[in-house]
């Protein structure tokens, strides 16, 4: 079935418009930013026990009342809503667990075909920054896919609204390559910051601190992206 009314994100705009957003509220954002810090940290220090779940749960809340308060879509904290988006978030671990699970072994996979050398493939997964180049790169091109656009039925989920990945992806189609122009465009301040980090030998919990920010601008583009397939006219 052709979609009629299919539209064509506009990069930049959402970019420009997700920025003026950010700035148009200031006391919020760094709510949400310092928010989102403390998560990411209780993160990286209950890891591999029980309280990270508590943890997970704080994580979740946060998000889903981050994008009810975008929205202005009152009351901010909902039970429903926040239950009823697990299933597409689920989706989207499963969906993101099976493809860079495949990505991981397919090197190994190489060899049996006859396309390789298996003790080259293991000289080059042992490379652990050119590993993480490569599976980033390749991430960001299936990341359409595998969460950009599941993450649309997420969202719709948290708000109340209609929350099916079919549903999704059929008011997006048409749209993969702004989909990763976007997304790339996201990541240069990510790479930057993370270049800066490693120069300067920032302690985690700083290069965590800065990273925050940048994470809740994320989220503005996402909420934005949404609403232009969504909910503008």
């Amino acid at each position: 079935m052709i979609n009629e009314k299919r539209k064509y994100l506009p990069v930049f705009h959402i970019l420009t418009s997700s920025g003026a957003y950010f700035k148009s509220k200031p006391l919020a954002m760094i709510v949400f930013s310092l928010l989102n810090y403390i998560s990411v940290i209780l993160g990286v220090y209950t890891w591999r026990t029980a309280a990270f779940f508590i943890v997970l749960i704080f994580a979740y809340a946060l998000w889903c009342y981050f994008f009810r308060f975008y929205f202005n879509k009152t009351p901010y904290i909902e039970l429903k809503s926040m239950t009823a988006s697990l299933s597409p978030s689920t989706k989207i671990l499963v969906l993101s667990f099976v493809i860079m699970t495949i990505l991981i072994l397919f090197p190994f996979i190489l060899p049996f075909l006859g396309l390789g050398d298996t003790d080259y493939y293991m000289h080059l997964l042992n490379d652990q920054e050119l590993l993480n180049a490569a599976v980033g790169v390749i991430g960001i091109f299936l990341a359409p896919f595998i969460f950009f656009r599941p993450f649309f039925a997420w969202i719709a989920s948290a708000l109340g609204y209609n929350k099916s990945l079919k549903f999704a992806f059929y008011h997006t189609q048409g749209n993969y390559k702004q989909i990763v122009c976007l997304l790339l465009i996201l990541n240069i301040p990510y790479v930057l910051l993370e270049q800066i980090s490693q120069y300067l030998a920032l302690p985690p919990y700083l290069f965590y601190l800065l990273l925050s920010p940048l994470i809740v601008y994320m989220n503005i583009v996402m909420a934005r992206c949404y609403e232009f397939f969504f909910i503008e006219d």
